[in-house]
């Protein structure tokens, strides 16, 4: 069988999750004798064995980081334009790169290749399955840019079939876009198991409580800052880092200037793998507070590394992790409680992280990979 992969992320050019999921969920289905050809809008990325990749340089705005404000028109938005432009040049790049191959499925994922899966659909007739990793209510926490949305609700009717990361996406495609349940499939991302454990190290006597990704309105920053404060007020050994990027950098600065956190959070940037690596190995507790989360990947790269975790309820990977806390993502005390909880009692943290752990056997891409290929084959 071949499939045509349609991303928009591939490592190192990630921004979320989409990209760590095409890598994993391409490698995996390759060793199961799976032929890919991926089409990518970057030229230097990451390489895999017999995988034909099919690439092309575009500016490839990130989809991520379109922040919509009240009184913005979407087309007075320099980025959303640039965006647009880029999807509709990815459209006419994937039927020029696919013209002399004869593939036997089109995958696509997420709305920026969209547009280039229904013209292939079209002017190939073949099945369509499309991946959502993300929908834009959550990108934009309830303040969507409707043309996105319309560009989304498109691209699932005109599916085939729909996989969503979780079952909290799936029953969102289906109440806001109308998607009858049975052409939706939930297949869980997962985590690489590591070859060793991580040699955990001392931050001459700091707490280290982490949080990883997109600086977004999504993500729920402002929440762990503030119940950091709180955790700050009983702990003064304790910090913060912050890693990531994104448009809300410098709200979340400001807010940590209001709330005299200056020299208790750290924003670290966006970290190359071996740094994030050596961040875990320091960590106390790693947080992810989101106020909407399809998945989560990072949670289970968290809880691979044996970090006591925290996560929001209103995520998807609480559906596959149940050994993890959680927390509703506007319970600003009762984070601050678990994460000192978690600082001053070692003994609880390493068995909550031990447990968590225990579960990622169950939670791997070779499983994914099978259940894609079901999908393929129906």
């Amino acid at each position: 069988m071949e499939i045509l992969f349609l991303g928009w992320e591939f490592p190192p050019h990630s921004v979320g999750g989409l990209g760590t999921h095409s890598y994993n969920i391409i490698k995996a289905l390759v060793k199961k004798g799976i032929k890919i050809n991926v089409i990518i809008p970057f030229k230097d990325i990451a390489d895999i064995r017999g995988v034909n990749f099919l690439s092309f340089t575009s500016k490839s705005s990130s989809i991520y980081n379109i922040k919509k404000t009240e009184n913005v028109d979407e087309k007075e938005s320099t980025l959303y334009n640039d965006v647009f432009n880029e999807v509709e040049e990815y459209k006419n790049m994937a039927l020029k790169l696919s013209s002399n191959i004869n593939f036997d499925v089109i995958h696509a994922n997420d709305w920026v290749t969209g547009r280039a899966a229904i013209a292939l659909k079209k002017k190939t007739g073949k099945k369509l399955i499309v991946t959502i990793h993300s929908i834009e209510y959550d990108r934009t926490a309830g303040n969507p840019w409707d043309s996105i949305a319309q560009e989304e609700k498109r691209l699932v009717e005109y599916a085939d079939k729909v996989v969503t990361v979780s079952n909290r996406l799936k029953l969102e495609i289906m109440n806001l876009y109308h998607i009858d349940d049975k052409k939706i499939s939930v297949i869980y991302n997962a985590v690489d198991s590591r070859s060793k454990d991580l040699i955990k190290k001392n931050t001459t006597g700091r707490k280290v409580v982490l949080f990883i990704g997109r600086l977004s309105v999504q993500k729920g920053i402002d929440n762990l800052i503030r119940a950091f404060k709180l955790v700050s007020e009983k702990d003064k050994t304790a910090v913060l880092y912050i890693v990531g990027e994104g448009p809300e950098l410098r709200n979340l600065i400001k807010l940590s200037i209001e709330l005299d956190l200056a020299d208790k959070v750290i924003f670290l940037g966006r970290a190359p793998d071996n740094e994030v690596e050596t961040l875990y190995s320091v960590a106390k507790v790693f947080v992810m507070p989101s106020v909407s989360e399809p998945f989560g990947i990072v949670a289970l790269e968290a809880i691979s590394a044996k970090v006591p975790t925290i996560i929001s309820s209103q995520s998807g990977v609480s559906e596959v992790i149940r050994n993890a806390l959680t927390v509703d993502f506007w319970d600003v005390q009762q984070l601050a409680d678990l994460i000192l909880g978690f600082l001053d009692y070692k003994g609880i943290g390493e068995e909550i992280s031990n447990n968590a752990y225990s579960e990622l056997k169950n939670i791997t891409w070779d499983k994914s990979a099978s259940e894609f290929i079901k999908l393929y084959n129906e």
